[in-house]
């Protein structure tokens, strides 16, 4: 037992047994104290009732939460009752303005193994692991409801935690943490890429990669190159494009397989190589048919969403549109389609505003000004929500393409409020 956790236990006893407090009443008085969602998430009596006896022998220390609570019930400010500890470094699990939506798959228990961890109190083992997987998952979710920016905010506090337990990892337990490990590092290259941080996004898909070949996780190496083929995408590199979405498909099976073929026929689409965008998109379609949803990886979750992959057919039928009215007409039925099948719950996210202006561009490729206008307004709208700088600036640039066509036109001038 460390100096400092011998002096938090014997203040933790001392101010029990001055209070004349049972640790049964302590413990009831933690749920007294605690929020109605803390509570939920609380143990049940007899294992609080541990784990309060573990903090006042020495055992481990309280993390954040219970901190906050010992200072409620005992009535104390946390730096007067931990010391040094009442300043420790707020738990990146749990950050203000980011709640995430557990269910009970990650406790104050939980939370204090992850931080005893992170100290080197105690060493990863499974039960961290299976916390950092309740959370990621629950991140990938909420980035759908309030944007890419916010979840990036908490991820990029993440990751150095998440590393020095790679770092610290050994054993059976080593292979599980650096799974979730290279999971964590996907996610942040595709929230970079979200915002328009290029340099950044690599450098976490790059440390993606460099994580499952370490474990042998074909399917990620994959992933890292298809979402660095969406990154060569969005920074106009049609070349890179191309070559990372068709190495992407060897490493990839099922609906991560399919969506590469739409990447690289999107890329085709993009150079103005009709044909071989075309026979790409229908392979892409005849992968889509065949594919099994169960060889689907936990991050791929939403090439299985109904209407995902007939977005896809929309935006390479929007680059093929261009010189094409016929194809042009099929990306608005693709994206229309694709938009009306996406769950609720998603048809509000950052990625499928991306979507909606590809729809607009479309209107605007057919002359439909009223059509194309309503499509940037409903864009501009999840771009607000979800705090999106980039959707907005890719909105003004569909605006502005626009005003030089229809300088006058109400459905025009009236997008100006919105895209500020």
């Amino acid at each position: 037992m460390s100096v400092d956790n011998a002096r938090v236990a014997a203040r933790l006893r001392a101010e029990r047994k001055k209070r004349r407090m049972t640790v049964q009443a302590v413990a009831e008085a933690f749920r007294d104290h605690a929020t109605e969602r803390d509570r939920q998430r609380l143990p049940k009596l007899k294992d609080l009732c541990r784990t309060i006896r573990g903090h006042e022998a020495g055992e481990h220390p309280p993390g954040p939460r219970y901190r906050m609570l010992y200072a409620a019930v005992y009535d104390m400010a946390e730096d007067d009752l931990f010391g040094e500890h009442g300043n420790a470094q707020a738990s990146p699990w749990r950050v203000s303005g980011v709640e995430l939506e557990l269910n009970g798959r990650f406790t104050f228990d939980d939370e204090d193994r992850l931080v005893q961890a992170t100290r080197r109190i105690t060493r990863p083992d499974s039960h961290v692991v299976e916390s950092l997987a309740a959370i990621l998952a629950e991140q990938r979710r909420l980035e759908d409801a309030v944007g890419s920016a916010p979840v990036l905010r908490v991820v990029r506090m993440q990751l150095p935690v998440v590393q020095q337990l790679v770092a610290e990892a050994r054993g059976q337990v080593r292979p599980k943490l650096v799974d979730v490990a290279a999971q964590w590092a996907q996610f942040s290259g595709w929230l970079n890429i979200a915002v328009g941080d290029a340099s950044a996004a690599r450098m976490s898909l790059d440390r993606a990669a460099e994580h499952a070949e370490e474990i042998g996780d074909a399917a990620m190496v994959g992933t890292a190159l298809s979402w660095k083929a969406y990154l060569a995408e969005r920074i106009g590199q049609i070349g890179p494009m191309v070559g990372m979405a068709r190495a992407a498909q060897r490493n990839r099976i099922g609906p991560g397989h399919a969506y590469d073929l739409f990447l690289e026929a999107r890329g085709h689409a993009l150079a103005g190589e009709s044909r071989e965008a075309e026979r790409l998109l229908g392979e892409a379609q005849t992968a889509v048919a065949n594919a099994e949803p169960a060889s689907a990886k936990p991050w791929e979750y939403y090439y299985l969403e109904p209407g995902f992959f007939a977005l896809e057919a929309g935006v390479t039928n929007v680059y093929l549109g261009r010189n094409d009215p016929k194809r042009n007409a099929e990306a608005v039925e693709y994206l229309m389609e694709g938009l009306a099948e996406l769950p609720t719950a998603m048809r509000g996210a950052e990625w499928a505003g991306e979507y909606i202006a590809h729809q607009a561009v479309a209107h605007f490729q057919a002359s439909e000004a009223e059509a194309a206008g309503a499509a940037v307004l409903e864009a501009a709208r999840i771009a607000h929500a979800t705090s999106s700088e980039s959707l907005l600036r890719r909105l003004r640039g569909i605006h502005s393409r626009m005003s030089e066509k229809w300088p006058t036109d109400p459905a025009v001038t009236v997008l100006l409020d919105a895209l500020r």
